[in-house]
């Protein structure tokens, strides 16, 4: 068991194929232009998606639909 005040020798893993960031402040810089990124595209497919949804509204409503002939053969 070692003293209380000696300082341990730990293994350092460094055979890994990549390494981790060690400063905070550095992973956050690279993460935060990813979530800006996803923040903006989701914003700009739900304008899509919303303006899609009001223009195939626009198409099935009965004002913009010709008028048509009655049926000459039909007795009014």
């Amino acid at each position: 068991m070692q003293p209380f005040r000696e300082k341990s020798t730990q293994k350092t893993v460094n055979n890994l194929p990549f390494t981790f960031v060690n400063n905070p402040q550095l992973a956050l810089a690279f993460a935060t232009l990813p979530c800006l990124g996803l923040l903006i595209v989701g914003r700009t497919l739900s304008y899509w998606l919303t303006q899609f949804g009001m223009a195939s509204e626009e198409i099935f409503r009965g004002i913009q639909l010709p008028t048509l002939d009655p049926d000459p053969r039909r007795p009014l």
